[in-house]
């Protein structure tokens, strides 16, 4: 299965070009840090695999990968 990801092909194509390009580690993770807009107060750290990334683009809400569970889940629907 091909990645709807940009590949990451050299620095400047990451820091500069118009494709998103996410780095996922081993484990298909990507680190997310949550902040409130108006503050920038850090809320949490959680981790996205593509799935939630892809969910979260789609929906304009944030949807994280539980690692624990083993799933996606939306913050105040399936948690505290």
């Amino acid at each position: 299965m091909s990645s709807p990801f940009a590949a990451r092909t050299s620095v400047e194509a990451v820091e500069e070009g118009m494709l998103l390009a996410p780095k996922f580690d081993a484990n298909g993770l990507i680190p997310v840090v949550t902040t409130d807009a108006a503050t920038g107060e850090v809320l949490m750290h959680a981790y996205m695999n593509e799935a939630a990334l892809l969910k979260t683009l789609e929906t304009g809400e944030a949807h994280y990968y539980s690692r624990s569970r083993q799933q996606i889940w939306h913050k105040g629907a399936t948690s505290g």
